[in-house]
């Protein structure tokens, strides 16, 4: 199969598990013609491992001077991309997601013999702003939502609609590329054919402590996708979504305090318009108003 395929792979800090996941995208059945390694300033020693196979085996690495988060990261990438070889696809992954060697040229193949601009292999339909997941008996169909993790999409959708915005830095920028996308007459497709395996899902239990700025985070981009994307059932839908959290939260959480505050700053911060990374995800504090 002849495409020119652009594979994108963000890390941070997880150099055993970049290793592998690097090891199983050369290893694709259809293997792609570049390899992007985008990193967000790890300190673990993924940059020095970088640095040694940086032009080798047609990886070329980017290396961010801060951590800029999946959605900095990733549309560094495709402006890169974007600015030499003509590519018909690129394909985004993270670090901490094994492929099956099937995995892209299954993707390829039902995009070439779909009416899809997007396919990714988990997603949902969406209805005042919560996803309702697809169904897991139809292999290829269409939604509302692609998790971009695994997702391929046309280059062209890039050029069009541009990357993904990095004021998001993390959580909410595939949702919000799905809506833009949509919006502009693309149709979005969620292959389901078990080709991943996700290592590290979510932020864990409800009330762990990755919850915390990831509560932050949603609250802050999801108000984003509301001003941007604006419609009045949308924003009936995030209020009424809030407001359940936050109660929720407020009643059961053991920081509720702490919970109730972040997820408040961060509709704040949504309202106001203050993004990319201003609360870090490690100390849980703010580095910028």
């Amino acid at each position: 199969m002849n495409v020119n395929v652009c594979a994108i792979l963000v890390t941070y800090n997880r150099l055993d598990t970049l290793k592998q996941a690097l090891e199983h995208v050369l290893a694709q059945e259809l293997r792609p013609a570049t390899v992007i390694v985008v990193d967000n300033k790890s300190t673990d020693g993924t940059i020095e491992y970088l640095q040694t196979i940086d032009g080798r085996d047609t990886i070329h690495c980017i290396f961010m001077e801060s951590n800029t988060g999946s959605a900095g990261a990733i549309a560094a990438a495709m402006k890169y991309g974007l600015s030499g070889n003509e590519y018909q696809y690129f394909w985004v992954l993270d670090d901490d997601t094994l492929y099956a060697p099937n995995a892209l040229i299954e993707l390829v193949e039902n995009m070439e013999q779909s009416k899809f601009s997007m396919i990714g292999l988990h997603g949902a339909h969406l209805k005042l702003g919560k996803k309702y997941p697809v169904r897991a008996d139809i292999k290829l169909q269409e939604a509302d939502y692609a998790m971009i993790d695994g997702a391929l999409i046309k280059a062209d959708v890039v050029r069009n609609v541009g990357p993904v915005c990095e004021e998001f830095f993390m959580m909410a920028d595939d949702h919000e590329y799905s809506v833009r996308m949509q919006r502009r007459g693309y149709k979005i497709g969620v292959l389901k054919n078990g080709a991943d395996n996700r290592l590290y899902l979510g932020g864990g239990e409800k009330f762990s402590r990755a919850t915390l700025w990831r509560g932050y985070y949603s609250a802050r981009n999801h108000m984003f996708i509301v001003k941007k994307h604006f419609s009045l059932l949308n924003l009936v839908g995030y209020i009424w979504m809030q407001t359940k959290l936050l109660i929720t939260a407020a009643v059961m959480a053991p920081d509720r305090f702490q919970r109730v505050k972040l997820r408040l700053i961060g509709i704040w911060h949504g309202i106001t318009g203050v993004g990319g990374r201003t609360l870090d995800p490690g100390t849980l504090r703010f580095t910028k108003h």
